[in-house]
């Protein structure tokens, strides 16, 4: 079986001294459906980072796909799509929707980049998938917060990566557009055999849709499926309050007044 990934000691300390993680032993089998779930500044973007080879860590080992990132980061990044978190973007540059989604498949090629008959093909796909079809002769700037981050998900996916990292894609979103992300993702890595890493605050959007939780604090707090994770002792720990969790229509939801911990 294929290797995502595979860490151990893995540490970043940023400059100033400030622990992003620590001790990250981790073996991923490809595909997957990954969820890192954790406060704000529990190091969920800074392990990103570090997986695309953006970030060098500071002690320990990390392979992705069996390649080092730290030595052949631009390896890694063909083989990856990246969703950064949404307010590192522009969002006021005149772009039409279809030209955003068009992005990924352009990306990766060496110029000149000229996009053909099925390229278009694969945009209206990937942007029918998302439900998007209808906008894509709009400006990104005049959607919505979640269309735009369902436009980001899609210039991602139909580069074809392998391997999807996704940072907070579900934090603009309303409850549909979260719902259409995910059922995307999912069948990426089910149907599709693809891996999906997504970093999240939230773990309730999530829970019924992804293969493996990974709950971070600045260290690993708890790893497994998500009903085996989702315990009142573990994810008080990992948010730092009291969480109560309930169950409804046999699915599990974590209850706090202040989700971001």
């Amino acid at each position: 079986m294929t290797k995502l990934l595979e860490s151990q000691g893995l540490s970043l300390t940023y400059p100033n001294g400030a622990l992003a993680f620590e001790d990250i032993d981790l073996s991923l089998d490809h595909p997957m459906f990954l969820a890192v779930i954790g406060p704000n500044g529990s190091g969920k973007t800074s392990l990103l980072r570090t997986i695309l080879g953006l970030t060098r860590p500071t002690t320990g080992w990390i392979k992705v796909f069996g390649v080092d990132p730290v030595d052949e980061g631009e390896k890694i990044r063909r083989l990856a799509g990246y969703v950064p978190q949404r307010e590192r973007l522009d969002y006021n540059i005149p772009v039409k929707v279809r030209d955003v989604i068009l992005m990924g498949r352009m990306a990766k090629r060496a110029p000149p980049r000229r996009p053909s008959v099925g390229d278009f093909d694969a945009v209206l796909e990937t942007a029918t998938l998302l439900g998007l079809e209808a906008l894509l002769d709009n400006r990104l700037s005049e959607l919505s917060g979640g269309q735009q981050q369902r436009v980001l998900v899609a210039r991602a996916i139909t580069a074809g990566a392998e391997l999807l990292l996704l940072d907070e894609p579900l934090a603009a979103a309303d409850v549909e557009s979260q719902s259409s992300i995910l059922e995307v993702l999912r069948n990426m890595w089910k149907r599709e055999g693809k891996s999906v890493i997504m970093v999240t605050h939230d773990l309730n959007p999530c829970h019924r849709y992804v293969d493996r939780v990974l709950l971070l604090k600045n260290r690993i707090v708890g790893f497994g499926e998500a009903c085996d994770v989702m315990n009142e002792e573990t994810l008080s720990q990992v948010y730092g309050t009291k969480i109560t969790v309930v169950r409804h229509e046999d699915h599990l939801y974590a209850i706090t007044g202040d989700t971001h911990g």
